[in-house]
């Protein structure tokens, strides 16, 4: 019989389990929050919001009227001068200061000099300016603000007003329009270095500068011998000049307009200053779109063409051709797979294969995606109805996070991400157009990342951008779609002509290789990071001090530092990626930078003594 003594010692052994039991379920999941706390960037200071992500939206918007953050010292402020805050080339400025965690507010005419006091940079849209307006200008410059401007005031104003002339640097206004063959962006201006594009015929406007400007690109003409103008009289698209205290950095002409625009901002951000600090992403990313393609679809034409099915064409060459362009580019597989393009057609989709897709892109830590990109015009709600079906239908795990929305847009699929298909979408990618943000939330939780590159196209202006979105946020998102492949337009569209074109793109990453390749698992990490974080810094000389607020694990900034090399680094790491210009990664909230100067006249290493004069 047992005593009451030791059926007491018996409970409390028993309750004792069962609580510690509780407790490593409760600390598992506790754990587990935090896991996906910081997989998706939220910050645990605002932990009361987690579930809702509102807390990222006060890192999104510095419009000063929404009294932001004023706590770091020696936080940059923007006046941001335009006719429409809500034209494009204003909606462009906006993104550029949020970007770079700048404090801002627009003002739709020219603000008054009691209202410019707090300013640090005075960046001009487009803005009516007239010559009654140079009084003010220069009031501007005395004050030694620095002043962007994105468009000059048209030819003829610059020409009859000689004091308007002179605020821009211009000597002399040479000609209303000249058809340029191409143009050079010198190599101390962005972090790709000196790049000269030709056959690209372009107008602008010519104007000789005066004694004191600094241009960073000009205009290309073929006869330029013929013409007999010397180099330092070609048109200048961007410049620098000196007026009152201020430096004016002027863009002339319609080439550097939309995402380009970013990238020639932090140029000459990086030429104001001796020293200069950004945050970036650090993150390029090769995306296959409408892959794996699970239909057999344009049956006869690819039997034409391949002598074989849509499927077995996707299985048996696309797939080794695919997986080895990738090797070559040293990127992590991504892929955003298709059932079908054509909702019409009445060809179901295929899961023979899916399998062997799920196993071979599992081997390679690969990431996988839905695309809802189609060449049927079905609408979004179907090819919805669509996919789920599918999936469910055949048993398979649908839990998607991320999303390609081919020709649909964020608006039409923000009303959709409720879905029990979309429930678990956490990031969705899509086509840049003019005027959007690259990175940009939908809601409160998702986030909208733009494709800036195709991997079979690569044109002046695609090169631009490109080089101009590294230098800016260090970061490409090339997109290689797979749909033109099943349903060709022309010969150009055949897959050996593709995948040639593609497989040699990889030279324009190789000029950007100390950026890292990631998957889109990380891109979406290292993005949510980037629009989290806040930060000032503080440079005294010989040393450098970063504050950042909202820090999670890791941060990546670029450093412009004029005629200094970083002797020393405190909670991060530095790595020289051109000419006075350094890649920082921090892994602390503060980081400690020791600097010194990089010509120094050193001591002389003879040890030879000069006697003094002879005693008189």
């Amino acid at each position: 019989m047992i005593s009451k003594r030791i059926y007491f010692i018996i409970l409390s052994l028993i309750v004792t389990i069962f609580i510690m039991f509780m407790s490593v379920g409760i600390s598992s999941n506790y754990i587990l929050d935090k896991a996906k706390i910081g997989n998706h960037g939220y910050i645990q200071l605002y932990h009361n919001d987690v579930q809702t992500g509102k807390h990222l939206n006060l890192n999104i918007d510095n419009n000063i009227d929404n009294k932001p953050d004023k706590n770091l010292h020696n936080k940059m402020a923007v006046a941001i001068v335009a006719d429409k805050i809500e034209d494009i080339d204003t909606i462009i400025l906006i993104e550029w200061c949020l970007y770079h965690k700048y404090l801002y507010k627009v003002y739709s005419s020219l603000p008054s000099i009691d209202e410019i006091n707090d300013y640090d940079l005075l960046l001009f849209g487009a803005i009516s300016l007239s010559s009654a307006d140079c009084e003010i200008l220069y009031d501007y410059a005395d004050m030694g603000k620095t002043m962007i401007f994105t468009k000059l005031p048209d030819y003829e104003l610059i020409k009859s007003c000689k004091q308007l002339a002179n605020f821009f640097g211009i000597e002399k206004a040479v000609s209303r329009k000249v058809v340029a063959d191409g143009f050079k962006i010198f190599s101390n201006y962005m972090i790709g270095g000196e790049k000269i594009y030709e056959n690209s015929k372009f107008s602008l406007p010519y104007f000789y500068l005066s004694p004191g400007y600094e241009v960073y690109c000009v205009g290309l003409f073929d006869n330029q011998k013929e013409l007999g103008i010397e180099n330092k009289e070609l048109p200048p698209l961007l410049w620098r000049t000196r007026t009152g205290n201020s430096f004016v950095f002027v863009v002339n002409g319609q080439i550097f307009k939309g995402a380009p625009l970013l990238g020639i901002l932090t140029g000459f951000m990086a030429q104001e200053k001796e020293c200069f600090l950004y945050p970036i992403v650090n993150a390029q990313t090769i995306s296959l779109l409408n892959y794996p393609y699970l239909s057999n679809e344009n049956e006869e034409k690819i039997k034409e063409i391949y002598s074989r099915s849509a499927d077995d064409l996707a299985r048996d060459i696309l797939w080794p051709n695919i997986v080895q362009i990738l090797k070559n580019y040293k990127s992590p597989f991504n892929f955003f797979t298709a059932t079908q393009l054509d909702y019409w057609d009445r060809v179901e989709a295929n899961i023979n294969y899916l399998d062997f897709y799920y196993r071979e892109i599992g081997k390679m830590s690969g990431s996988m995606g839905l695309s809802l990109d189609q060449v049927s015009q079905a609408n979004l709600d179907y090819i919805l109805n669509e996919n789920y079906s599918f999936y469910k239908e055949n048993n398979i795990d649908s839990n998607f996070r991320y999303l390609y929305l081919g020709e649909f847009n964020n608006n039409e699929i923000k009303e959709k991400l409720n879905n029990d298909f979309l429930k678990n979408i956490s990031m969705v990618m899509s086509n840049y157009k003019r005027g959007d943000k690259l990175i940009d939330f939908i809601d409160n939780d998702v986030l909208s990342i733009k494709f800036n590159l195709c991997g079979y196209k690569h044109d002046t202006i695609d090169d631009l951008q490109m080089i101009c979105i590294e230098n800016a946020l260090g970061m490409c998102n090339m997109k290689v779609d797979i749909g033109p492949v099943i349903f060709p337009d022309s010969s150009l569209d055949w897959w050996n002509n593709l995948s040639l074109t593609w497989s040699k793109k990889d030279t324009y990453f190789k000029k950007f290789s100390y950026f890292d390749m990631v998957s889109i698992s990380d891109l979406e990490k290292r993005v949510r990071r980037f629009l989290a974080l806040d930060f000032t810094y503080e440079y005294l000389h010989d040393k450098l001090n970063i504050r950042i607020k909202n820090f999670d694990e890791e941060a990546f900034f670029i450093l412009c530092i004029y005629d200094k090399t970083i002797e020393d680094i405190i909670n991060g790491e530095a790595k020289e990626i051109a000419a006075n210009t350094y890649l920082i990664k921090a892994v602390d909230e503060k980081v400690h930078i020791c600097l010194k100067e990089k010509n120094v006249l050193q001591a002389p290493n003879s040890k030879v003594t000069i006697q003094g004069l002879p005693k008189g």
